[in-house]
Parts: C-alpha cells; sequence; structure tokens
C-alpha cells in the first residue's frame, strides 16, 4: 500500500522562519505492507465464526448480570450501585478484528 503525506523538512522549516513566510510541505510517499493480526491469528481462520462467538459471549455476559441483579432484587437488596455495563455492538468484534 502506498501513502502520500505532506511534511515538513527541518531544513524548509528554518528557511522559512529567516525569510518570514510560510513552510512548504513536501509530498513524501510511504510504502508499507499491512496484515491483518486477525488473519495471522484466527483459531477457526473465518472472521465470522470469531465474531458470532464474541457477540454470544456478550450476549450471555449480559444475561446473567440482569439476573443476578434480578435475583438482589427479589432478596430486597438495595439496587442503588446495581449496574449492567452496556452491551456490546454486534460490529464491535469486527471492528476490533481489524
Amino acid at each position: 500500500m502506498s501513502l502520500y503525506d505532506l511534511r515538513y523538512t527541518r531544513a524548509e522549516l528554518a528557511r522559512a522562519a529567516r525569510e518570514g513566510r510560510r513552510p512548504a510541505p513536501k509530498k513524501t510517499r510511504r510504502r508499507i505492507t499491512s496484515w491483518q493480526w486477525q488473519v495471522l491469528d484466527c483459531r477457526t481462520g473465518y472472521f465470522s465464526t470469531e465474531i458470532a462467538t464474541a457477540e454470544g459471549r456478550a450476549r450471555l455476559r449480559g444475561r446473567l448480570d440482569a439476573q443476578r441483579i434480578r435475583g438482589l432484587h427479589r432478596a430486597g437488596h438495595d439496587l442503588v450501585g446495581a449496574d449492567i455495563p452496556p452491551v456490546r455492538h454486534r460490529h464491535d468484534a469486527l471492528w476490533h478484528a481489524w
């Protein structure tokens, strides 16, 4: 993959300061090879399986938290400090896979 950036060289910054003008950026090209870590370190080889597993775990964690709070409520405990963290969105695992 090739990326183009506009960068200021130290010499251009010094020259522009001496001359009292704005520095002119220089176009530079950077070439990188990008590997997705998920492809290299995927247990099953498929993103969809990893994402579905993570989503299932998040749903289970949410259900267990709700059952715990319901049990505390039925037992007569004060629920002021009880909280259920927000459930992960289904695309969250896809976002972290990249």
